[in-house]
């Protein structure tokens, strides 16, 4: 497991795709850096998005970033490679999503009334590619799934997702093609601006470059 940022406060990891961010995680990073005692998760990405996942290293920054989290203070984002061509360079998608009750594992959009729950996520278009767009996101929300279902909604899901996009066997991907690829925020002790930023992986550039011939 890749340690990207380190200090005695908390660590960043870049997560690779098909690795769920859980209790499991945590013993996979102690085992790799025998140094380490003490993680606390404070947030997920799904188990086939890569790229940046913060762990605290005692509970009182566990409960400093899971506020942060919550109040919208620590600004995601994340980068991916979607169906067809988005002819708007910005937009904001602001669609609530719920369960699906005939697939627990799977997300739709749901009106609040129904038992969904308030999504925003804004995007803009970096480049169009071949029947393809590259797309940074910034989700404003945290819901599970919020990115993979907006970009669904409108027609445009990211290659590679077997569960929101009808085409994701001609891609032959492992994962998907999203990334969480930087996220910035205060330090919770020294109050420095942290900002930390990623590359795509093999996969997702080996896609962008087919892609961008």
């Amino acid at each position: 497991m890749n340690i990207i940022y380190e200090d005695k406060y908390f660590i960043a990891i870049y997560k690779e795709s098909g690795i769920e961010v859980d209790d499991n995680l945590i013993k996979l990073i102690k085992k790799e850096n025998q140094k380490i005692e003490n993680l606390y998760l404070v947030h997920r990405i799904d188990k086939f998005t890569s790229g940046i996942v913060l762990l605290a290293r005692d509970e009182n920054i566990k409960k400093y970033f899971e506020y942060a989290f919550k109040n919208r203070n620590i600004n995601k984002i994340y980068h991916a490679i979607v169906e067809g061509i988005i002819k708007n360079n910005r937009g904001t998608i602001d669609i609530s999503i719920g369960k699906d009750k005939k697939n627990p594992n799977k997300r739709i959009p749901l009106k609040v009334k129904e038992g969904g729950e308030n999504a925003i996520t804004n995007y803009k278009v970096l480049k169009r590619l071949k029947g393809h767009t590259l797309l940074e996101l910034n989700p404003i929300t945290g819901r599970t799934h919020q990115i993979r279902v907006h970009l669904s909604y409108i027609g445009h899901s990211i290659i590679g997702d077997k569960i929101y996009s009808k085409n994701a066997k001609i891609y032959k991907m492992k994962g998907f093609a999203l990334i969480s690829k930087e996220i910035h925020f205060i330090h919770p002790i020294t109050k420095k601006n942290i900002d930390i930023i990623v590359n795509y992986n093999n996969e997702f550039l080996s896609r962008l470059k087919l892609l961008d011939k």
